[in-house]
């Protein structure tokens, strides 16, 4: 059994394949998209991958105003999200195609956005997918960064010395192959420490919200006023690092 911060959390794999508030997977939107992506491909794995192509490179990182209040089929609208918003979006197009697939919470050093922003908590939330394929469940968080960024993200921290930066860890892969843990942030299978919490699963990203212990970024007026101005911030170096790549 998984575990949520609310208790125990069912491995079963039927539970994982409906929709819910964000992850709206019956949305016309989503739907048309999974099916064109799936489109053409036999095994399960080959959709999963073509899907995880489809949000690392074609839904740019970055952020916007509604921050992690955004259902799968506005992060297809806007083509930018971060963890917690392509997190989202990766879920809803795998269930559209009925392969099971859930949201992992965590947290993760503020250190990853060094360059970008600093978000004025050691740690923000951070959550990665787990993918039901050929009988397990595989983890991976490496659709989060867009290609055109994570190459020269990558290279600025490593360069510098850093752990984390620019959106990236310096162990980190954007590479899936949809059989093995891979991250490009969270980096699991680096054994040096980044997070404090482990929350566990959740139905979506609002479920985590209502009931998580103790997360770092609540929703709240002063957040939704200044996450908008933050953004914009953000995805401007976000860009200006894609160029120099």
């Amino acid at each position: 059994m998984a575990q949520g911060d609310f208790g125990p959390v069912t491995d079963d794999p039927g539970a994982w394949i409906g929709a819910t508030r964000y992850i709206d997977k019956d949305h016309p939107r989503v739907q048309a998209v999974a099916l064109d992506l799936s489109s053409g491909h036999s095994s399960d794995r080959d959709k999963v991958l073509a899907i995880f192509q489809f949000v690392r490179d074609r839904i740019k990182f970055g952020f916007t105003r509604g921050f992690w209040d955004n259902r799968a089929s506005d992060v297809l609208a806007s083509r930018t999200g971060y963890c917690n918003t392509k997190s989202t979006l990766f879920v809803a197009l795998l269930r559209a195609v009925d392969i099971p697939a859930r949201q992992v919470f965590v947290d993760i050093d503020r250190q990853v956005l060094y360059g970008l922003l600093d978000p004025g908590t050691p740690y923000v939330d951070h959550s990665y997918v787990e993918t039901y394929i050929d009988g397990a469940w595989v983890a991976t968080d490496s659709y989060i960064v867009d290609a055109d960024l994570f190459t020269p993200a990558q290279a600025r921290v490593r360069s510098e010395g850093h752990l984390m930066g620019y959106g990236v860890h310096a162990t980190g892969t954007l590479d899936w192959d949809g059989r093995s843990p891979a991250f490009s942030q969270f980096t699991a299978l680096d054994e040096r420490p980044i997070s404090t919490r482990h929350w566990g699963v959740y139905q979506d990203v609002g479920d985590f919200y209502r009931r998580a212990d103790r997360p770092w970024n609540r929703l709240n007026p002063l957040l939704r006023v200044s996450v908008g101005a933050f953004g914009v911030s953000i995805n401007q170096r976000a860009d200006r690092i894609r160029a120099s790549g």
